[in-house]
């Protein structure tokens, strides 16, 4: 008896550890063409709503790979251990694909909100530090640390839309 307790609690570990993830942190350009080769869909979107069944409404803003009209909704659905993770409304920036008739986040991805903007990389221990700030809760760095993350979203965002603006261009 006892046995078969220790086999099936060695299957539920194994299980449980199959489905956890472990992203590797690469420098923001190589994620950036990862995300673009990776992605059905690349939008500017706002999450309306939040469900606790892992899934939530997004309106799109803007398509930033030509292929999403503004104003569709889709309906996304949360990895259950993956980051990028959508917690609460707000304005993201979306990179994705349609799964089942859901949208879905790429996994270790840089989806990220607007309010949050952090890009988990390997550039420069920035998430030792920025962790580090926020324990801290000394506003002035963690304003600072956030005012960079943001640029770095504008700049993501900017290149996104010359990719696109030169993609329809060239297609006429």
């Amino acid at each position: 008896m006892k046995k078969s307790h220790h086999i099936l609690i060695l299957i539920l570990l194994a299980t449980e550890i199959t489905y956890a993830c472990s992203c590797p942190f690469r420098k923001l350009a190589e994620m950036q063409k990862r995300e673009i080769e990776n992605s059905e869909c690349i939008f500017v979107g706002k999450v309306t709503e939040v469900k606790e069944d892992l899934t939530y409404k997004i309106t799109v803003m803007e398509s930033l790979d030509g292929g999403d009209l503004q104003g569709n909704i889709y309906i996304g659905q949360n990895w259950k251990t993956c980051y990028p993770y959508v917690e609460e409304e707000g304005t993201w920036l979306f990179y994705g694909r349609m799964e089942n008739g859901f949208f879905k986040l790429n996994t270790c991805g840089l989806s990220r909100a607007f309010d949050n903007p952090f890009a988990p990389t390997s550039e420069s221990k920035e998430l030792d530090e920025y962790e580090a700030k926020m324990e801290l809760k000394n506003i002035t760095d963690v304003e600072i640390l956030n005012g960079m993350f943001r640029i770095d979203l504008a700049n993501e965002i900017a290149a996104l839309r010359k990719r696109r603006d030169y993609t329809v261009k060239a297609s006429r």
